[in-house]
């Protein structure tokens, strides 16, 4: 279900519900594959850079323990595709 589908001013039956939760996680696994290829376009300082700042992330005290959780995944998802990919061409 498409967000302009949304129902705004109506109750939303249980099935909408469940729907609109899968359209949205859908959407969600589709952003993260993207952001994570946008790392390898990156280089090493800046990866390094990304990953850091996602830490920090992680710590942030301003943020709930689960979000903190999820910083902290994402930073270690990130290092462990970078370390596991092959040398960019620019560097051989």
């Amino acid at each position: 279900m498409a967000p302009d589908k949304v129902k705004t001013e109506e109750a939303m039956t249980f099935g909408e519900l469940l729907a609109l939760i899968a359209d949205q996680k859908r959407r969600l696994s589709v952003l993260e594959v993207a952001f994570s290829y946008l790392a390898f376009g990156l280089d090493d300082k800046a990866n390094q850079l990304l990953i850091h700042s996602l830490k920090l992330e992680s710590q942030n005290q301003n943020r709930d323990a689960e979000t903190q959780k999820h910083f902290a995944h994402l930073a270690e998802e990130l290092e462990k595709r970078l370390h596991s990919a092959p040398p960019s061409p620019d560097t051989q």
